[in-house]
């Protein structure tokens, strides 16, 4: 059994006159979502045993406000390739992860995340797990499982969305007992 993490990076802010999109930094906002969805993952006990993130600068960010709250979050690697990646440039980084890895978190982009969430067997709504098949909010993660021995294994409709959340519900509910 593998666990799939998928993140989409947080908020960020415009590009100003003259900043590359690659170079845009997160906005207030995503600095505050970022934790929040950290402690998300650390309640429901997953611990990736790799992370793979897009080299923008929004992205490494998350990446960085995730490791801040669990500290033993591993360091991320950072290949160029996915940056805006497609659904199959992600999926053939994750096919590259070794056999041992049980758990991985991969923080990119939409809409590469969300084509790869519906190609893997994730994309449609259920009950309390959000609009995992409609629009990947900034922050949003989605948690598949999936059957295989190894990650070669993974391909469409090789796993089942088990949980998905996003900053914004989170924030929403009414805390327990009010």
């Amino acid at each position: 059994m593998k666990t799939l993490i998928l993140m989409r990076h947080a908020k960020a802010g415009w590009a100003g006159p003259g900043m590359a999109d690659h170079d845009r930094a997160l906005n207030r906002r995503g600095r505050s979502d970022a934790p929040v969805m950290a402690h998300w993952l650390a309640a429901r006990g997953l611990r990736p045993g790799t992370v793979l993130c897009s080299p923008s600068r929004r992205s490494r960010e998350t990446a960085a406000l995730m490791r801040d709250e669990l500290p033993w979050l591993p360091e991320p690697d950072l290949p160029e390739a996915l940056y805006h990646a497609g659904p199959g440039t992600l999926l053939e980084h994750l096919r590259g992860l070794p056999g041992g890895c049980d758990s991985a978190l991969v923080i990119a982009h939409e809409p590469g995340l969300g084509a790869l969430l519906r190609m893997l067997g994730g994309g449609a709504a259920a009950p309390g797990r959000g609009n995992a098949g409609g629009h990947f909010p900034t922050a949003a993660i989605a948690v598949l499982e999936a059957g295989i021995g190894g990650w070669r294994g993974l391909g469409a409709d090789r796993a089942e969305l088990v949980a998905f959340a996003a900053p914004r519900e989170l924030m929403e509910k009414p805390a327990p007992g009010a």
